[in-house]
């Protein structure tokens, strides 16, 4: 059976997208046992940073893993050779590494980490290719085409493949928009992100996928339990976006951004010291999510393996 590719993508930046990407990730892993993959496709690399920290990210990068290295097989056409960049373990779970320890292995996070490297790669394949007279949307068709065939051959491996992407319409994020099958979208609860997001969700159903609705999975991130937000809220779910399958909302707490910030390589936090008052609302992203892809796929929805 083959991964599910979603696309964790906003046109609006700071609505808590990597977060996003990072809380569902370990959520699929610890409650349900999911394999999971990251592709953090974002030059930005908070993903990358926040599951490898800092000093591993520069790590693999150095060790030839990451988004930068797939890029540059194509910038010499090559055809994609992906087992070798991704980093099998951005595991930040106690429980986790502790079940994979006794060879009970339930639930798993890798990823293919960005690098700050990659905008600039992006940038130069970019000049040189329009100035031969390549359109964009051809660079980004070629570049979808690339991407694809990477993951189509570790697709078995995993459950999961969550592609992050970044908050503009480089050839490279447009081709991650095009590969996959399934869209989270985060936003905030505000009107500048209200606007912002129905702007990207528009273009995206008129330029990627028609049916866009249907694959939409929205979280509310960040939400302040003000008057203000719940109207906004509501418009979200009753006027602008009404057609789309609706996740928990995430509240605003001081603990997302500690459970971000891992303090080594080497260290690791149970999801109860990760996350704290926020584990019930990483259990429910990952249950509603999990119910989203089943409905769709038209399968029963798996049992949790952590409650």
């Amino acid at each position: 059976m083959s991964a599910t590719i979603t696309a964790v993508s906003n046109l609006k930046g700071g609505v808590g997208k990597s977060t996003t990407t990072v809380m569902l990730a370990d959520g699929l892993a610890y409650f349900y046992g999911a394999n999971v993959l990251i592709v953090d496709l974002d030059p930005q690399a908070n993903s990358s940073q926040m599951l490898l920290t800092e000093r591993g990210l520069q790590m693999a990068f150095k060790q030839g893993k990451g988004v930068h290295h797939l890029l540059e097989q194509f910038t010499a056409n090559e055809p994609p050779n992906i087992a070798n960049l991704v980093l099998p373990n951005a595991v930040t779970l106690e429980e986790l590494r502790l079940a994979e320890e006794r060879d009970e292995r339930a639930g798993w996070v890798s990823i293919l980490p960005a690098h700050p490297q990659l905008r600039l790669t992006e940038m130069a394949l970019e000049e040189k290719l329009y100035a031969s007279g390549m359109a964009p949307s051809r660079l980004a068709s070629y570049l979808a085409g690339h991407f694809s065939q990477a993951l189509e051959t570790l697709a078995p491996l995993y459950d999961v493949i969550l592609l992050d992407t970044p908050p503009y319409l480089s050839p490279m994020a447009r081709a991650g928009l095009s590969i996959a099958s399934t869209y989270v979208t985060p936003t905030l609860a505000d009107s500048v992100s209200i606007w912002g997001t129905k702007q990207f969700t528009d273009w995206v159903t008129t330029q990627v996928v028609p049916d866009l609705a249907s694959r939409n999975f929205v979280v509310i991130t960040r939400f302040k339990n003000t008057r203000y937000a719940r109207n906004a809220e509501t418009e979200l779910k009753e006027i602008y976006l009404k057609d789309r399958t609706f996740g928990p909302t995430i509240p605003e707490s001081v603990q997302a951004l500690s459970a971000m910030d891992r303090a080594d390589l080497d260290s690791y936090n149970s999801m109860r010291g990760k996350y704290g008052r926020l584990r019930g609302d990483v259990k429910r992203l990952a249950e509603s999510f999990v119910n989203f892809i089943a409905k769709r796929n038209g399968t029963a929805i798996p049992e949790p393996v952590r409650s």
